[in-house]
C-alpha cells in the first residue's frame, strides 16, 4: 500500500473514532485512538509528500472542529442523544421545586392587591391580607397603588399597576325594603305612554 492510501485510511479511521466517541462511553479511550489516528495520518501524509501532508493537516483542522461542533449542537436532539443525556430545562420553572408555597404563588396570577411601599422595581405587595415579595414589570409603582399579578419568576410575583375600573357600591341610600322596588325612582320610563 502506498503512503497516500495509508494516510487516507488513517484519516478515515480517525473520523470513525471521533463519531463513535459521541455514542459509546469509553472514558476517553476512543478519543485517544482518534487523536493517534489523526497524528499518524498527518505523519504518513508528509511521508507521501509535502502537498499530501498539508492537505491531510488542513482536512483534519477543518473536519474535527466542524464535526465536534455539529455533534455538540445536534446530537442531544437525536433519539439516542435524548436517551443518553439529561434533557435541558426549557424554562426556569422546570428547575424550581414544586413546593406548596410555589403552587400557592401560581394561584395568585390574575389576583389584585396593593403595593405596600414604593416599588422600583422590587418591593412587597399585599394580596387578600397577605404580604408577598414582588417585582414590577419595569415601571415604578407608588405605595398603596392597585396592582395585578401577571406572573411568577423565581418565587417572586411579577406585578403591574392595575388601571382597570372597578365598580363600587354607593352607600348613601339605604337598600330598598321591597326587592321589586326600583333602586332609583326618578328615572322616567321611556316606553310609558
Amino acid at each position: 500500500m502506498t503512503p497516500l492510501a495509508w494516510s487516507i485510511l488513517l484519516l478515515s479511521l480517525g473520523l470513525v473514532f471521533l463519531v463513535v466517541e459521541f455514542f459509546v462511553p469509553s472514558g476517553g479511550a476512543l478519543a485517544v485512538m482518534c487523536a493517534l489516528s489523526f497524528l499518524a495520518a498527518i505523519v504518513v501524509g508528509f511521508i507521501a509528500g509535502p502537498w499530501t501532508g498539508t492537505l491531510v493537516l488542513l482536512t483534519i483542522c477543518l473536519v474535527v472542529p466542524t464535526a465536534s461542533a455539529a455533534a455538540v449542537r445536534w446530537w442531544p436532539d437525536t433519539p439516542i442523544g435524548k436517551l443518553v443525556l439529561v434533557q435541558r430545562p426549557r424554562s426556569a420553572d422546570e428547575v424550581l421545586p414544586e413546593t406548596v408555597a410555589y403552587r400557592g404563588l401560581k394561584e395568585l396570577v390574575g389576583r389584585r392587591g396593593k403595593s405596600k411601599g414604593l416599588m422600583v422595581p422590587s418591593g412587597t405587595v399585599v394580596i387578600e391580607g397577605k404580604t408577598y415579595d414582588a417585582v414590577s414589570e419595569g415601571m415604578p409603582i407608588e405605595p398603596q397603588q392597585s396592582i395585578i399579578v401577571i406572573g411568577i419568576s423565581t418565587q417572586r410575583l411579577i406585578v403591574r399597576p392595575d388601571h382597570t375600573i372597578q365598580a363600587q357600591l354607593v352607600s348613601d341610600q339605604p337598600p330598598p325594603s321591597n326587592p321589586n322596588e326600583p333602586l332609583i325612582a326618578d328615572i322616567p320610563d321611556p316606553f310609558a305612554e
